[in-house]
């Protein structure tokens, strides 16, 4: 199967790269990715001033063991710029068919940083330029970061900077805050400036919560903390809503970021027409080896409808959202329980006593539907651990 995959004009040998975080700190560490099998990345991003990073930056959500959530507030490269050109220069050199995405992050009202760093990254042979608009920590209290990408006329005026600069010929990418209401308003600004994708999207700020045995906060750093930048699998459909926002509206080509934790997710962001897929925590919880684990199930997800090509599928699900108002008042289901299937377990049972309309009674240990009380809400549906029932359509 191909599975590779086109960007802005750009080949990739398949849908995945490294979001700019931890796991592309160094040219080193990219370096054993690539050779792990990952098509490109985003390098940590650029800054012009000093970085140290404090210790105990990290904190996780967790349902039982598993991590759902993962925050940080860790802070930008904390190598100069100047380092980082010498080494997208090896790495390009090494790994000309990979893709090397600059970030850089700048003041907001200083267009020499942005234009500096940008013709730093283009000389040394970036493939695309990604603008940081949407760091959630640390930086917007300097009017940077998430600062800019929640106001559309810096947003505007620093990709302006860089577009209308003829020195600067590689692509723009300006990459995209969550935590904003309404993300296509930033996505016009840029793209009427002159971007050429979008990247949707960063880490959403949080507080993650407290230790309730020692009543610390999570991360502590000293007994205090800060609302720092969450990702992992619970930013996936905020993600996956910001995805399906800005390829409505504006409509530039977009490259997605966020919750991707393995190739069933990729596919979900593709079919809302992002053709690259940005992926970080995961990377951190289990390792770059997981890429021949997610583009096996890419391959998979292909298998099953008969794509010999990613490019088939590609934008398949966008025009199936809509608003409220226009869905169909007049679309029924009705639960339908598969004996077999169903061992008595009573979730449904006391789900829908509790939480619906009471339309489920137990009858010789099997989930029965009381049908002329049931509303097809499907939360028996919902939370069935045995997948025992289905939602038929009338």
């Amino acid at each position: 199967m191909d599975i590779s995959t086109n960007y802005l004009g750009k080949h990739f040998e398949n849908p995945f790269i490294l979001a700019s975080a931890p796991p592309t700190a160094n040219a080193e560490m990219i370096k054993r990715a690539f050779e792990a099998g990952w098509a490109g990345a985003v390098i940590k991003t650029l800054i012009q001033e000093p970085v140290k990073n404090l210790q105990n930056r990290f904190a996780t959500y967790k349902m039982g063991k598993k991590i759902i959530g993962f925050e940080n507030i860790e802070l930008l490269s904390e190598l100069t710029p100047e380092e980082w050109y010498k080494d997208i220069q090896k790495l390009k050199k090494d790994f000309p068919h990979k893709i090397v995405v600059g970030s850089i992050m700048g003041d907001a009202k200083n267009k020499n940083q942005w234009v500096e760093m940008a013709l730093g990254c283009q000389d040394a042979g970036v493939d695309f330029l990604e603008l940081n608009f949407s760091c959630p920590h640390g930086y917007p209290a300097k009017g940077k970061g998430a600062a800019i990408g929640q106001d559309p006329e810096y947003s505007a005026m620093i990709t302006l900077w860089l577009k209308e600069d003829s020195r600067i010929k590689v692509p723009i990418i300006p990459k995209m805050t969550p935590a904003i209401t309404n993300i296509s308003s930033i996505g016009e600004a840029v793209a009427n400036a002159g971007a050429d994708g979008i990247c949707a999207v960063n880490t959403f700020p949080v507080i993650m919560g407290f230790n309730l045995r020692t009543l610390k906060p999570k991360p502590d750093v000293g007994g205090y903390t800060t609302a720092g930048g969450m990702s992992g699998a619970s930013l996936k459909p905020v993600a996956l809503r910001c995805v399906n926002d800005l390829v409505e509206n504006p409509g530039l080509p977009v490259m997605a970021c966020g919750g991707i934790s393995s190739g069933f997710d990729a596919v979900e962001f593709m079919l809302l027409g992002a053709p690259v897929v940005q992926v970080c925590t995961e990377v951190m919880l289990k390792g770059y080896s997981i890429i021949s684990k997610m583009k096996k199930e890419v391959s998979r997800f292909m298998e099953w409808h008969g794509y010999s090509s990613i490019k088939e599928f590609i934008g398949l699900g966008t025009g199936l959202t809509t608003q409220y108002s226009e869905l169909d008042q007049d679309f029924k289901v009705t639960p339908s329980v598969d004996p077999v299937k169903c061992n008595g377990c009573q979730v449904c049972f006391v789900s829908c006593r509790d939480g619906g309309y009471q339309a489920i009674k137990m009858k010789e240990h099997l989930a029965v539907i009381i049908e002329d009380r049931c509303s097809g809400c499907s939360l028996c549906f919902q939370v069935c651990p045995q997948d025992a029932i289905q939602m038929v359509e009338n």
